[in-house]
């Protein structure tokens, strides 16, 4: 059994998004008035690519660029500006990537004056950033503590040098040093910090010294997350293999987070004393992107600009978005349908600490879970998932087999047009 077969992160995956005709974001505006809509500006520049990222992101972009960029995101975003109902209230704004902080400061000011534009207010809201240690600065931070930011993010991998260089991640550990001191120099509310197991040459035991490396910073979340060599990826074109004995190393470093009081609220995220902001049922939330790489969900509407990994791929689509004229025509998605809606549910719940509660599932769709889910009892009875009657949650053992559970939920009609896509997810190994 491989333990790694995809991960879950959203539904339905974006290798399975096609063409859509006829389809109008003003038409589906009305949907977002009122709270709890996320707001997400996606930032393609990097200054190298890692060998492992199939992530949309270009490399090699200079000033004029990413300049340009903007000024296409801020035309995207005043378009979307004059068809929002009045009372929107975005719950939180997030900027992904790429490598945000690869903009200059007065580029970070436009992107977050383009928020605001929207009508984001940071007050009592939460402001995420995803960072990388050569462009995380003194400068950068401050601007970034002014806009009111709550949680930054970094991308450590490892703090053995050569296993940096077997992922191909260009930095340093002593870059990543620096930059985990600005951090927690700058005082945000939550500093969390990436590591990836499964690395070639990785030990256990270099694998638990990164661990403790990373917690001896006190950060509030760390993610672990397996190496995964996806299509068109220089690792792939390597011939890079996972370490065999990854699922192995993971149960040890889990361990280990667990007996320093970092609690896991999926297989992936650990957070300190288990304060995670409550835990409630998830699956039906609405986010809205601006830019290139981002994906828009509203109801049963899934958008995004087609998807690339190869630069030559996310050149064209990048300057495909920068020419755009009318950003409210979505012309590739996803349309779900009520069974799909409600596949979405059960992953973006079941995979997670919060778990899925029986009552609110009939409530919701008028059905009874486990009638339409039978694999969950199947689960139930191997040991991966238990119940008490109002909910199902994974067991120890589920979550840690999160990667090979989770695919089990997709449907035929996904899969087929995962496999047929021209990246697939379902080839990762």
């Amino acid at each position: 059994m491989n333990p790694y077969q995809q991960y879950m992160y959203s539904y339905p995956h974006k290798t399975a998004y096609g063409a859509l005709f006829g389809v109008s974001l003003a038409d589906y505006a009305e949907r977002l008035a009122g709270r709890g809509t996320s707001l997400y500006f996606h930032i393609p520049f990097c200054q190298s690519k890692c060998g492992y990222c199939n992530l949309f992101s270009v490399v090699g972009q200079g000033y004029d660029v990413m300049e340009q960029y903007i000024d296409a995101m801020e035309r995207h975003a005043g378009q979307i500006s004059r068809i929002l109902p009045d009372s929107v209230e975005f719950s939180d704004l997030t900027l992904g990537g790429g490598t945000p902080l690869v903009l200059s400061v007065p580029q970070l000011e436009r992107v977050f004056r383009i928020a605001g534009q929207l009508g984001f207010r940071m007050e009592r809201r939460q402001v995420v950033v995803e960072t990388s240690p050569a462009q995380t600065t003194e400068e950068k931070l401050e601007l970034l503590k002014e806009h009111g930011a709550t949680r930054i993010s970094m991308g450590v991998q490892s703090f053995f040098q050569e296993e940096l260089a077997r992922l191909n991640r260009n930095h340093t550990v002593e870059q990543v040093r620096d930059a985990v001191r600005l951090i927690k120099r700058a005082d945000f509310p939550c500093m969390n910090l990436d590591l990836i197991y499964g690395i070639p040459g990785q030990t256990e035991e270099s694998l638990l010294s990164s661990v403790k490396q990373a917690l001896s910073y006190d950060p509030e979340e760390l993610f672990l997350y397996p190496l995964y060599i996806k299509k068109d990826t220089f690792l792939s074109s390597q011939s890079v293999m996972r370490q065999e004995d990854a699922f192995h190393m993971y149960g040890a470093a889990r361990k280990y987070l667990r007996e320093k009081g970092y609690v896991p609220y999926s297989m992936r995220r650990f957070v300190r004393g288990g304060d995670a902001g409550g835990l409630t049922g998830c699956g039906f939330e609405n986010t809205l992107s601006i830019g290139c790489g981002g994906r828009t969900y509203i109801d049963e509407l899934h958008f995004c600009m087609p998807y690339g990994v190869r630069q030559s791929q996310c050149r064209q689509i990048l300057t495909s978005y920068m020419d755009e004229e009318d950003y409210l025509s979505v012309r590739h998605g996803y349309l779900l349908s009520e069974e799909e809606r409600r596949r979405r549910y059960v992953i973006k719940n079941i995979l997670f600490a919060s778990g899925l509660s029986l009552g609110e599932y009939r409530e919701c769709f008028k059905a009874d879970l486990r009638q339409e889910f039978p694999v969950l009892t199947e689960w139930i009875r191997q040991g991966y998932a238990q119940s008490d009657g109002e909910w199902i949650r994974l067991t120890e053992d589920g979550f840690c087999l999160s990667d090979y559970l989770g695919p089990m939920l997709i449907s035929d009609e996904v899969r087929e047009k995962m496999l047929h896509s021209e990246i697939s997810p379902m080839l990762e190994g």
